[in-house]
């Protein structure tokens, strides 16, 4: 039967107008799960919330029969639908399910070793590469991929994908998970396609270093390109991986040398390497010093060691956020940036934005960085309070300062 009464979906309630001097509708939103949203709650597993995550290895993971092992979902603070973030076990001697997706995707390997074993969609050009703890790798835009685990340990991956923007889109996960168009401007199904190759060139948006590979063996011990734009000594390495758009790079923090609070939109997650430390969020209607103007107690901070992550700008719009690293080791963090390809340079392409200052710069040149020279008191001097704990100083030059 058709007609007024029976066209409604599910949920669905007719209009009603409003009277004479009323608005329609309502001044609260009340938003509908996505997609992706409906897909993680759908999966059976944890999803973990919050600003941050101190350590991925004190997570509790339970069987995901999707992908064969155990795991859950991490969905940050202002990242819902911009990044997909999970941690996956694969048992000792264990395989994972075949997969294969629309999405790009990353994997991060926090413990252990194994194999990927890798095709094409049809399953021609079948090849195999071995990642171990450290290493980075990138799965081609639907390649058919499965996860090896060949050793009497456990393997514990942290996983970064587009599957948010992707589910969105298409909102078919039968689409999504089971087409067999191969992307041959992605994955050729070379041999050698899983090589690795670190010669450095230069970022097209601002001349930054850059890697062109599809595996990094050990991005926790590999030597880093001088950059110094977000602290003194900061290194730094952009890899473009698997032909793809998701966004990622490598920073180093060298010790006892503490990053500048600046602001950007929400999407990056930032995974601790080496060291440990904590950060630092505020919203920017806040101002650029919280804690002398009696806003302290709305300041986020986040403590991690490595294997944790947190939030940058987990309130969304323009946070500022600030990193410290709060060990006698470098403090070196992997950042996944989410959202649609090219997000975090988007405001810097209309037709007003055509050469506008980048964010590492200080404020007073045009950037959204908070200078050392202005920022709250407070930011230096509980550096120096941490640093104490464990027997160090702050590395800072002084020149910065003035």
């Amino acid at each position: 039967m058709t007609g007024p009464d029976h066209d409604l979906a599910p949920g669905d309630v007719k209009y009603v107008e409003p009277k004479h001097g009323e608005n329609s509708g309502t001044m609260v939103v009340r938003r509908r799960l996505t997609p992706y949203q409906r897909f993680m709650s759908g999966e059976g597993v944890p999803i973990y919330n919050g600003p941050g995550i101190h350590d991925v290895r004190e997570l509790e993971l339970v069987p995901w029969s999707r992908i064969g092992g155990r795991g859950c979902f991490i969905d940050l603070d202002g990242t819902t639908d911009l990044l997909g973030l999970q941690v996956v076990e694969i048992p000792p001697g264990g395989v994972l399910e075949p997969q294969q997706h629309l999405y790009e995707e990353k994997y991060f390997v926090v413990e252990g070793e194994g194999t990927t074993e890798i095709s094409l969609p049809d399953g021609s050009a079948a090849t195999r590469f071995e990642w171990h703890k450290g290493s980075l790798f990138a799965i081609p835009m639907n390649a058919r991929f499965q996860l090896v685990n060949a050793r009497n340990t456990r393997a514990l991956l942290i996983v970064g994908n587009t599957a948010p923007h992707i589910m969105n889109t298409f909102d078919d996960l039968n689409f999504v998970f089971n087409n067999p168009y191969h992307f041959t401007n992605r994955y050729d199904g070379s041999a050698d396609f899983f090589t690795p190759n670190t010669e450095t060139l230069a970022t097209p948006e601002l001349g930054r270093a850059m890697w062109r590979t599809n595996l990094i063996p050990d991005i926790v011990n590999c030597e880093l390109p001088l950059d110094n734009q977000r602290s003194p000594g900061y290194r730094r390495i952009e890899p473009t991986m698997a032909g793809g758009y998701f966004w990622c790079f490598v920073g180093q923090f060298v010790a006892g040398r503490y990053s500048k609070a600046h602001s950007h939109p929400s999407g990056a997650v930032l995974i601790c390497l080496t060291g440990r430390g904590y950060t630092y969020n505020w919203p920017s209607t806040l101002g650029i010093h919280p804690w002398a103007d009696g806003h302290g107690d709305q300041v986020e901070r986040v403590d991690y060691v490595a294997g944790g992550m947190v939030a940058a700008a987990p309130g969304g719009g323009n946070w500022f956020h600030q990193h410290f690293p709060a060990s006698a080791e470098p403090m070196r963090m992997l950042v996944f940036y989410g959202g649609p390809p090219g997000t975090q340079y988007m405001e810097y392409g209309g037709r007003n934005q055509k050469g506008a200052t980048w964010l590492n710069a200080d404020i007073e040149d045009g950037g959204r960085s908070i200078s050392y020279r202005t920022e709250d008191p407070h930011v230096r001097e509980e550096y120096a309070r941490m640093l104490a704990e464990v027997g160090m100083k702050p590395e800072m030059p002084e020149d910065i300062y003035s």
